[in-house]
């Protein structure tokens, strides 16, 4: 599907690398290291550590480009998981209890939530039009907003961040003149998501955390985070989930998975493949799924969640990696351009491909 978008300002994918420790050159013999079934992991487990100089790691590459990205300013931590193994996990603020603001990078989390509704039998499936949930809506363009243009950024919902002092944000949100008719435009919209996590709620009778504990972050051992909720008690669908970065990478590496931890499913995997696919072109390489942002690296599909100030939960299939990195909020100019440019030059491509299974 191509549309025009309005919101010029696409992110770029932005992957980050730090190192732990300090090495010497004859520390990057190549060493090899027992094989773990990385894409069957139990998730709710410790992470187990790898080493840079493991097999199919460019280790001085990967040092060189660590040190750049420990030199920005406005870094706060990195974690990279290749082959199911933690081989960077790295801090200038907080450390592995840390709950770290990701702001918009809850907006995947609500992804998957839709999709384990619809793996229940909740939903019938993401086409439904809003005016189920909402009768109070009169407007007939906006009756037919559906659950998938929520998800894809084309339901015409203007942005306004004020709906979370709003007494009532649903009216609130819905209460504004569409910004284009739902389906022919793309325009990046947190207030579209939070009327996500209010249908959540209106459909299941739960919060969005509440289900998230039950059905999704207990399953992979996510329990230190927060989640921040309106007036009326609907937790954030646009930002507002603070979480750890060894559970960013939990819930990166269970899409990874394809959905399952130790080979039980958590989603499905036809949810997985559909929520990260490219639904919304930008350009030849880059575009939107369901609430995840997707790209080419050296022609490799990659997808990602991206929060304001330099959030990412990273997915590159191709390399059996996985990369979480946390931000300042208050990026300094460039920021954003100096990390892109030593990430995609240097670090995803300091790990080998094909993937050996």
């Amino acid at each position: 599907m191509y549309l025009k978008f309005r919101n010029k300002a696409v992110f770029q994918p932005v992957l980050l690398v730090c190192f732990l420790v300090l090495v010497s050159c004859d520390d990057y013999q190549e060493e090899n290291e027992p094989v773990l079934d990385w894409q069957n992991l139990e998730l709710s487990e410790g992470w187990q550590k790898g080493k840079i100089n493991a097999e199919g790691i460019d280790p001085e590459k990967l040092d060189d480009a660590v040190e750049q990205v420990k030199a920005l300013e406005g870094f706060y931590g990195i974690g990279v998981v290749y082959k199911g193994r933690l081989v960077i996990e790295e801090y200038s603020f907080g450390d592995k209890d840390t709950q770290f603001p990701v702001w918009s990078v809850t907006k995947s989390v609500i992804s998957a939530l839709f999709g384990q509704m619809i793996d229940q039998g909740l939903l019938k499936d993401e086409f439904i039009s809003i005016d189920e949930f909402f009768p109070q809506l009169t407007d007939e363009t906006k009756k037919l907003i559906t659950v998938s243009q929520l998800l894809t950024m084309t339901s015409g919902i203007q942005d306004d961040l004020s709906y979370m002092y709003s007494a009532d944000p649903s009216n609130y949100i819905l209460g504004f003149d569409l910004g284009f008719s739902p389906g022919t435009w793309w325009s990046y919209t947190s207030a579209g998501t939070h009327i996500l996590s209010i249908i959540l709620n209106k459909k299941t009778n739960e919060t969005a955390n509440d289900y998230a504990m039950e059905h999704l972050f207990s399953k992979i051992g996510i329990t230190n985070y927060k989640w921040e909720a309106d007036q009326q008690g609907n937790h954030n669908g646009g930002y507002g989930l603070y979480i750890t970065l060894q559970d960013m990478l939990r819930f990166g590496h269970l899409f990874l998975q394809e959905g399952k931890s130790a080979g039980q499913e958590i989603i499905s995997s036809g949810w997985v493949n559909k929520s990260t696919q490219k639904w919304i072109n930008f350009n030849s390489s880059d575009g939107y799924g369901y609430l995840w942002w997707t790209s080419q690296i050296n022609g490799e599909h990659v997808y990602y969640a991206a929060g304001y100030g330099g959030q990412y939960i990273i997915v590159v299939p191709t390399r059996a990696l996985v990369i979480a990195a946390t931000s300042s909020s208050r990026p300094v100019a460039g920021y954003g351009n100096d990390l892109r440019s030593i990430i995609v030059n240097e670090i995803v491509t300091s790990f080998s491909v094909p993937i050996d299974n």
